[in-house]
């Protein structure tokens, strides 16, 4: 079972106010250098490993992926970033696609968890530089390259949006027609709705979602995730913010990075 499609329709459609502008911020702010081209060298063998010794190379193949991430986001997104950034996107987001049928029903979920995991990695850069991790280079790479296709990470991740959704108290039954409502029925199943649905319904344990956090960059993505879901622009989302980066062990600096990213306030 994968969640990476509805994570891309919650991403796509708004599950807040604020979703798109701050996903449109994080296309434009990402600079995909440092860790993200880390992810490209990574993620650009295993765009070879899926071509299955068809004998495309990696320029045709982010081409392709590149008019999907176009279709994703619209031009208007898209417009601001430099034909290298793309190109990094494009590869990033076409990590578990392999071309034709298969890769336009895998785009949206494809690309939201590769946003996600490049954000992650940005923000880790200080963390890795600043030796507050025990966690090599190396690792942060390895985790992140298996989160992109983990189905528990992207159920991990849409309960942190539900989860932040819920930050402004309980959500009732019209908001929660409206958070499902987002959820089509194009690369989701019936048994996917109806898991959100019932996310929907719990009471928000943020320690138990924490406590199903495997290492810091699934950290890094439940906290990107979280910030594109709300608004934050009340105490108590602030408040919830704050919480989440101290249970899921995120420096200040690393923080700091993902507001800046996503064009989030910053809290203190």
């Amino acid at each position: 079972m994968s969640f990476a499609n509805i994570i891309g329709q919650f991403l796509q459609q708004g599950i807040s106010g604020q979703s798109r502008s701050r996903l449109d911020q994080a296309l434009g702010s990402l600079e995909l250098d440092g860790a993200g081209g880390k992810l490209e060298q990574f993620l650009g063998n295993l765009l070879n490993d899926n071509d299955n010794g068809s004998g495309r190379d990696s320029a045709s193949t982010s081409g392709g992926l590149l008019n999907l991430i176009r279709g994703f986001f619209g031009s208007k997104q898209t417009g601001k970033l430099t034909g290298s950034q793309l190109t990094g996107i494009g590869a990033l987001a076409g990590a578990l696609l392999s071309g034709g049928v298969k890769a336009s029903k895998g785009a949206l979920g494809g690309s939201a968890m590769a946003i996600l995991g490049s954000l992650a990695l940005n923000a880790l850069k200080g963390h890795l530089a600043a030796g507050n991790t025990s966690a090599s280079a190396a690792d942060i790479d390895r985790y992140a390259m298996e989160a992109i296709d983990d189905p528990d990470t992207q159920r991990l991740i849409v309960r942190a949006m539900i989860a932040a959704a819920k930050a402004d108290g309980i959500i009732d039954e019209q908001e929660n027609a409206r958070i499902l409502g987002k959820v089509g029925e194009d690369g989701v199943t019936e048994a996917e709705r109806q898991l959100v649905d019932e996310e929907l319904r719990r009471p928000a344990d943020m320690a138990a979602l924490v406590a199903e956090v495997p290492n810091q960059v699934v950290a890094a993505e439940v906290y990107s995730a979280s910030l594109l879901a709300i608004n934050v622009d009340t105490e108590k989302e602030e408040n919830y913010l704050r919480e989440l980066a101290k249970l899921l062990g995120l420096d200040a600096a690393a923080v700091a990075r993902l507001h800046q990213l996503t064009g989030a306030p910053e809290i203190s």
